[in-house]
């Protein structure tokens, strides 16, 4: 599912309108999405957020067991069109995309054709700034969905036990591929 298939859907409580989702909060450790952020019709920006556990169904519009605004803590909250910008300050365009599966954010697209990982997000208010790659895997965050494959301890980043565990469990590929630069989709 792709976020622009969210975007100026309408949000519904029974059978009333309360509002448009303008764009998502993605948690930044989890890369889970945890907020629609929703505007009135004729607001441009998001003014309310709603946790996404209040989705009751998703269809032409979306339906809300409940309506409980809430400040959004903790997340990146994207936007359509915020500019993106590499760790050296290089403009790599507007965000296009971003694809969601099963409420994870995966991958982000621009309109210059750039695609990157969620997980080289490194914050995003009025754009979005990406991290510095690094040239070795150590020290890098190991997204939520692969913690359990690679080891039972809840290490979020990458140690050299960490790798060790994923050659026992013979995982060293699938955990390579989830980690920036690479894709877990490409296997």
């Amino acid at each position: 599912m792709l976020l622009s298939a969210f975007i100026d859907k309408e949000i519904f409580i029974g059978k009333t309108p309360r509002g448009i989702i303008k764009g998502v909060g993605v948690s930044l450790k989890s890369y889970a999405i945890k907020y629609l952020l929703c505007a009135s019709p004729n607001a441009p920006r998001a003014i309310f957020a709603v946790p996404v556990n209040a989705i009751e169904e998703i269809g032409e519009n979306v339906r809300l067991s409940r309506l409980r605004p809430v400040f959004p803590k903790r997340c990146a909250c994207i936007f359509l069109r915020l500019p993106v910008y590499s760790s050296e300050g290089a403009y790599l365009g507007s965000l296009q995309d971003l694809t969601i599966k099963n409420f994870v954010a995966t991958t982000l697209f621009t309109d210059k054709n750039v695609i990157f990982p969620i997980s080289a997000v490194s914050g995003c208010t009025d754009a979005i700034l990406l991290k510095k790659e690094q040239p070795y895997p150590l020290g890098q965050r190991i997204p939520t969905p692969f913690l359990s494959v690679v080891t039972e301890k809840t290490e979020g980043v990458v140690t050299k036990p960490v790798l060790r565990a994923a050659i026992k469990k013979n995982a060293l590929i699938k955990l390579t591929l989830s980690l920036p630069p690479f894709s877990i989709d490409s296997l």
